[in-house]
């Protein structure tokens, strides 16, 4: 009776024959000796949309935020003031801007 043999690959580090199913090549030591894993295009399209949401959610957080702090600064009549005021209002844009982002994220897929 013969017994299966085990799969051999060459590793893709040192091309020394390794079993395909071995944790770490037996003579340079790599953990990936069949290669990094290949995302499909089911998996790349996932992971650049999750990209750029972070993407839109930064930028507009910021925007919203540093809007309302210059609105506060402008607004204001004296140096305290415009501190307070623009430390406020930038607050209120953070506030707002977090929402705001979400909204575009989530209506993206819908609108195209």
């Amino acid at each position: 009776m013969s017994q299966a043999r085990p799969e051999l690959i060459d590793c893709r580090d040192c091309r020394r024959p390794v079993s395909f199913s071995a944790v770490s090549c037996p003579h340079c030591g790599s953990t990936e000796p069949s290669g990094p894993y290949v995302h499909s295009k089911k998996e790349l399209r996932r992971l650049r949309a999750e990209d750029r949401n972070d993407h839109t959610l930064l930028v507009t957080t910021l925007g919203c935020c540093c809007g309302g702090a210059l609105y506060g600064i402008l607004l204001s009549s004296s140096t305290l003031g415009a501190i307070l005021a623009g430390l406020g209002y930038g607050v209120f844009g953070l506030l707002v801007g977090v929402p705001v982002a979400f909204a575009i994220n989530m209506t993206r897929g819908l609108l195209g």
